[in-house]
């Protein structure tokens, strides 16, 4: 969106099923949060939950993504954030069982992508995602009408 803003005219407009809040803001008030995706095998991102609470889809146009999502009930499990508010996400790579023990107690769920797939990431869901082979996709985070006012404040 703000490196090459003409190429927005060439995404599709949000399907009706993900409709996002932030569009009734004026553009220049609108975050930027739609991006391309284009990573190596193996390239990947380390556990996160999406910014402002915010939902997201991802669109995979070439070869195949992993997605490890924990639900909001399982956040202990992967999360910690200490007395002086750092904040800290276990590595799925590599876990450290002292710092998260409760890891493996949670209920994952764990999805594959391959190309034509769209995959809906909740608000509030931590998630990780590795490129399985070389990878293209496209993903929007959208403020849906269920956690809008929640974002705004």
């Amino acid at each position: 969106q703000e490196d090459a803003p003409s190429m927005l005219q060439d995404f599709p407009v949000p399907p009706e099923y993900f409709p996002d809040k932030f569009k009734m803001v004026k553009p220049q008030l609108q975050p930027p949060f739609t991006w391309v995706f284009i990573g190596p095998k193996g390239a990947f991102s380390p556990l996160h939950r999406d910014i402002w609470g915010t939902c997201a889809w991802m669109a995979q146009f070439e070869g195949r993504k992993r997605f490890v999502f924990f639900p909001p009930s399982d956040t202990r499990c992967c999360y910690v954030k200490s007395e002086g508010g750092r904040e800290a996400y276990a590595d799925l790579r590599n876990p450290n069982l002292d710092a998260f023990p409760n890891l493996f107690s949670g209920h994952p769920v764990e999805v594959v992508l391959e190309p034509g797939d769209v995959v809906y990431i909740p608000s509030g869901w931590t998630h990780y995602v590795e490129c399985l082979t070389d990878s293209v996709s496209l993903t929007s985070n959208f403020a849906s009408p269920v956690n809008f006012k929640r974002i705004l404040v």
